[in-house]
């Protein structure tokens, strides 16, 4: 079964589309993993990272965005799931001549319109709000987990509203993975973040399980050298799970996301960022697996 990961925050601009992409370039590139990158944000900037504007378009054109997908899939239809993802995505080589193998589930700008429909869809058989939410909650994660037998990873890149496919990724993720900026307000998007992983009403009740139960660790990202940035993050991790790695503010890091015509490798692609890219991965993917199968026992 794959590993499913969710990189989430209440907040927009803590960089969760450009981890998702880190990781999934990583547990390609160094884990010789099948990934798929499933682009749930309505700015769709995994799907431009991956496939660059003029290859975002084309997959609009062809309707196979996930979109389309929740639209036509949603009441039990059943082409094949591959018909709707992009193989090969992404400008780095495994080898000359080699792309990584990392699929996209290609990202729309309408996804939050069609669930809307959904909603109004599923209403006709209730009146009741929220039973009419969590079966569409209930439905996009059936369809989400349905790429399982193509892919061994599949990594969420989820919008910071509170969509009902952001929130059937957060259910099926085995391991949530919050980005943030080390800033007040960051802090408060984090306790909202935790409480809806942690199914909790309140965030003191989110506080009394123990970190290592959690569901969910943060990422400090865009991190200073120097600066009050240290003692922020200090701040989260009294109350939050950390990853034990930070990602630097670094231009070669920020210019990897800059769409390239032609192939290269990992390495190249991140410069001198490439370490902290490679920490990442190692704490992350250790972190994940642990998750994986505390998950299985519960």
């Amino acid at each position: 079964m794959a590993l499913h990961i969710a990189v989430a925050n209440r907040k927009g601009g803590v960089g969760k589309s450009t981890v998702s992409i880190m990781l999934a370039h990583a547990y390609a590139a160094w884990g010789g993993k099948r990934v798929l990158v499933v682009d749930l944000d309505t700015q769709c900037n995994a799907s431009l990272i991956l496939l660059g504007g003029d290859g975002w378009l084309k997959a609009k054109n062809r309707a196979i965005t996930i979109a389309d997908y929740f639209f036509d899939l949603y009441d039990g239809a059943m082409p094949s799931t591959k018909d709707f993802v992009v193989p090969g995505a992404g400008d780095i080589d495994a080898a000359p001549g080699r792309p990584l193998p990392i699929s996209l589930l290609v990202g729309s700008l309408l996804v939050e319109d069609v669930q809307g429909e959904l909603f109004v869809r599923e209403a006709r058989q209730s009146s009741d709000p929220e039973t009419v939410g969590n079966r569409v909650r209930g439905k996009l994660k059936r369809l989400l987990t349905r790429f399982d037998p193509h892919a061994d990873v599949v990594i969420y890149d989820c919008a910071p509203g509170l969509s009902f496919a952001a929130l059937a990724a957060l259910d099926a993720a085995d391991l949530v993975l919050v980005p943030f900026r080390p800033d007040y307000v960051s802090q408060f998007a984090i306790d909202r973040i935790s409480m809806l992983i942690e199914d909790r009403f309140h965030i003191d009740s989110v506080r009394a399980i123990p970190l290592d139960q959690r569901r969910y660790v943060t990422l400090p990202n865009f991190i200073r050298p120097s600066g009050p940035d240290r003692m922020l993050m200090q701040e989260v991790a009294a109350g939050h799970p950390m990853l034990g790695v930070e990602m630097p503010l670094n231009d070669d890091i920020a210019r990897a996301f800059e769409w390239q015509g032609e192939r290269q490798s990992i390495e190249e692609k991140y410069g001198s960022g490439v370490g902290a890219v490679r920490a990442l991965y190692d704490a992350f993917s250790t972190a994940a697996e642990r998750a994986r199968e505390r998950r299985g026992r519960e």
